[in-house]
């Protein structure tokens, strides 16, 4: 069973939410459970995270607030800057924390798993067939316009994996019926943002919440950082760690001369994926299993 804990947060009120949201999300990819009533305390600040009014303000250095460092980066919309992870380190420091207040740490993710990854797939729009003289003179019979849908499908149901569709708008009404009975989630959710290029996303390789500065309070969206489809060192760095992440594949990938290519190639990454224990699911399951 996870860890509960409740949270002690010291420092001025204003800051409290801050760093209330911080920590929680910081707790939640190390399977921490963070409720208002629980079976241990973590009071925070501490030797191990100290706490400066300073840092809150302004973007500082982890050494003088590492949960204000952490705040700062996992709640910036900007895609560009460092991409060196930075608050890999504070995850590292709050590892420490826990680790001194001997509790007892496993990863969230259901039966088993070892880390989550969440399938993500940009819907494709379906052209309609051609009708007319245009469409009677074709010599062929013309391409099953699911077959995309259809044969991504089936692979992903061979590793038990559940993907969300995204941009479904593009479909209509009786085709979105259709994937969804093919095993696609099409409830993506708004929150989950496609970073401009590979890799971590607001430096970090987990799931966190949205930030509503008027109110100073966390939203209830969850933002995921979306990989590209190979298994690069950032996935690699977070498999080692058990944390989550979004894979994103559009689905015109699978289409045309080069989509049974791109069909085997995904197969052998879902293959290895699942040989490491990974839970191929949608962005819904995973942060209602961190943030339930």
């Amino acid at each position: 069973m996870n860890e509960v804990v409740r949270l002690a947060i010291g420092g001025p009120v204003a800051l409290g939410a801050r760093a209330s949201a911080t920590l929680t999300d910081l707790l939640a990819t190390s399977g921490i459970s963070v409720a208002h009533t629980g079976s241990v305390v973590l009071d925070w600040p501490s030797a191990t995270l100290p706490f400066s009014a300073a840092a809150w303000e302004a973007l500082d250095t982890p050494e003088a607030d590492p949960i204000a460092f952490a705040y700062h980066h996992l709640t910036a919309r900007s895609t560009t800057g460092v991409w060196a992870n930075p608050v890999d380190a504070v995850r590292t420091r709050v590892g420490d924390w826990v680790a001194a207040e001997r509790l007892r740490v496993t990863h969230p993710w259901p039966a088993g798993a070892t880390c989550a990854i969440a399938l993500v797939h940009e819907a494709s729009a379906i052209a309609a067939p051609r009708s007319g003289v245009l469409g009677r003179l074709r010599r062929s019979q013309p391409p099953n316009p699911l077959a995309a849908y259809t044969e991504l499908a089936a692979i992903e149901k061979r590793y038990r994996a559940t993907a969300a569709l995204r941009s479904i708008d593009l479909l209509e009404p009786v085709q979105q019926a259709r994937v969804r009975m093919l095993g696609f989630s099409l409830g993506a959710g708004v929150g989950i943002q496609i970073a401009g290029r590979p890799g971590f996303r607001r430096g970090t390789a987990f799931p966190s919440r949205g930030y509503d500065t008027a109110s100073d309070r966390p939203t209830d969206t969850i933002e995921f950082p979306l990989f590209d489809d190979a298994v690069s060192a950032g996935l690699a760095a977070l498999l080692a760690v058990g944390g989550a992440a979004a894979l994103s594949v559009p689905i015109e990938r699978f289409s045309g001369e080069h989509g049974a290519a791109e069909l085997l190639l995904y197969d052998e990454l879902l293959s290895r994926l699942d040989s490491v224990g990974a839970w191929l699911t949608t962005p819904e399951a995973i942060a209602e299993r961190l943030y339930a």
